[in-house]
C-alpha cells in the first residue's frame, strides 16, 4: 500500500483544503528526502500539528479503509521504507 500520490506543498491552507479528516498514513518531506512516516485517525488535524512542530516542505497521504487500523498501515509503510533505504526516516524517533 505505497502512497502513490504526488507530493503537495505543506501549507496550512493547502492541508485544510485538500486533506480529509479521515484516518490514514502520511509522509513528510524536507531537505530532499522523506523525513517522517506516520498515521492518524484524523489526517488533516495531524498534518496541521506537524506544521507547527517540524515545518516540512511537502507531504503526501493515503486514507485507509473502514476496517484497516492506521497504525497497521503505518507499520507496513515504515517497514517498506527501511527495507528500501536501509534506515528509518530522520524524524521518526521510534518504530510504529
Amino acid at each position: 500500500m505505497p502512497i502513490g500520490k504526488t507530493w503537495s506543498k505543506a501549507t496550512e491552507s493547502h492541508i485544510k483544503n485538500n486533506v480529509p479528516t479521515r484516518k490514514g498514513v502520511y509522509e513528510l518531506h524536507s531537505f530532499g528526502e522523506v523525513k517522517y512516516i506516520g498515521s492518524s485517525k484524523n489526517l488533516q488535524h495531524r498534518l496541521l500539528e506537524h506544521l507547527d512542530k517540524r515545518n516540512p516542505n511537502k507531504y503526501r497521504f493515503k486514507t485507509v479503509g473502514f476496517l484497516t487500523r492506521p497504525v497497521k498501515a503505518e507499520r507496513k509503510h515504515y517497514d517498506r521504507h527501511v527495507d528500501k533505504y536501509g534506515s528509518e526516516p530522520d524524524w521518526n524517533d521510534r518504530q510504529p
